[in-house]
């Protein structure tokens, strides 16, 4: 495994996404604070003080057993100064990557999403040698499923009762998109 990168900002037009520290669990306690962010997801809006944990967590750059990578980044909107969303990848020995992300319903539809995440791909690719990212997505969030698709994703599985959350079962479909040799992605 590889260590943690050097807390790397990712830089792209509109957007600077940050490393996460301590400090930023206010304003991401902000960003979460909205309950919709989490209608797919089986997390509850945190509190402060749960954010600040999870900000000490990821700010470490791996999982607790140190087998993965936890990168995790704010992302702020260049124009306003607000935190407009949170963009996470898993790295694993093996060369393959998760995503996750949350952007401010404010801030949705305008392709931050895709922007930031163009950016995640291109370091996990050129910086740690990922060699293909996957994402799962609750089967329901269409907006999701789009932009894996804008983002050059596949859909290569479906996992039935994936997962039981909110009172109801969730099914995920897995995503990927295989990264090209050279630092292009295919």
């Amino acid at each position: 495994m590889k260590s943690p990168p050097e807390f790397p900002t990712l830089e792209t037009t509109r957007l600077s996404l940050e490393w996460i520290i301590e400090a930023h669990a206010s304003e991401l306690c902000d960003l979460f604070s909205d309950p919709e962010l989490h209608r797919f997801v089986p997390l509850e809006v945190p509190t402060l003080e749960q954010q600040m944990e999870r900000c000490k967590r990821w700010a470490k750059g791996q999982s607790p057993d140190g087998k993965e990578l936890w990168l995790n980044w704010a992302a702020r909107d260049k124009n306003s100064g607000k935190i407009v969303g949170h963009f996470q990848a898993g790295v694993k020995d093996d060369g393959i990557a998760s995503i996750g992300y949350v952007v401010a319903r404010d801030f949705q539809r305008k392709g931050l999403a895709l922007e930031a995440l163009q950016a995640v791909f291109y370091f996990l690719h050129k910086d740690l040698a990922v060699r293909e990212v996957k994402a799962w997505s609750d089967t329901r969030n269409q907006a999701s499923h789009q932009l894996a698709q804008k983002l050059g994703m596949t859909k290569v599985d479906q996992i039935k009762d994936a997962d039981f959350f909110k009172g109801a079962t969730s099914d995920e479909f897995v995503f990927s998109k295989v990264l090209a040799p050279g630092g292009a992605e295919q």
